[in-house]
């Protein structure tokens, strides 16, 4: 058990989606051995290769997909892709983790969405069509206007979880101890 407190890390590494990688590459290396002729002529490899050469050394490397410390949150990319993104605790105003965020039926993958107020502001405007304009007022009636407020004007930085295994306990115990002003959503908050 980690202590009250402790940053969490969160790391790429072995995940289901990343397992038919491997059979991809047996599949792929097959073309390389001498005398062995691939399956099919149909150059699959060409489609299959960018895929291998990305979820292997991001699975393989392990590492840091999302820390949270008592700065703020930091959002890493993929080994190739998307640089490191940080957000202190002061502009963060929500934290959502969903197991089955995108993708349909057995394809959904997780996603961690952080809501923050920092860099510029969306652009915003009155809403122009009539179901905006009556979905609004139904909201204005429903929800508290301070929770309102709080989402106005943020921006949403997002990374895929389908190659982590996140703990929602450890993450919401880490949010919790750090910055209790979050919100929190998603199956974070659920037992």
């Amino acid at each position: 058990m980690d202590e009250p407190g402790a940053a969490y890390e969160i790391r790429y590494g072995w995940t289901a989606p990343a397992w038919p990688a491997l059979a991809f590459a047996l599949l792929i290396g097959v073309g390389f051995v001498p005398g062995a002729a691939p399956p099919g002529n149909d150059h699959i490899e060409l489609i299959l290769t960018p895929y291998v050469a990305l979820v292997i050394p991001t699975a393989a490397l392990r590492r840091t997909a999302v820390r949270i410390d008592p700065k703020g949150i930091t959002l890493a990319g993929l080994v190739f892709f998307r640089r490191r993104e940080f957000l202190p605790w002061a502009e963060i105003v929500s934290v959502s983790f969903y197991a089955g965020a995108r993708g349909a039926g057995h394809f959904r993958l997780p996603e961690l969405e952080v809501r923050h107020s920092g860099g510029p502001a969306p652009r915003s405007g009155p809403a122009t069509s009539p179901a905006l304009r009556e979905f609004d007022a139904y909201l204005s009636t429903h929800v508290d206007p301070d929770f309102v407020e709080a989402f106005e004007g943020t921006k949403e930085s997002t990374r895929s979880m389908a190659l982590c295994k996140v703990d929602t306990e450890r993450l919401e115990r880490a949010i919790r101890a750090f910055a209790p002003q979050v919100h929190v959503f998603g199956d974070v908050d659920r037992p």
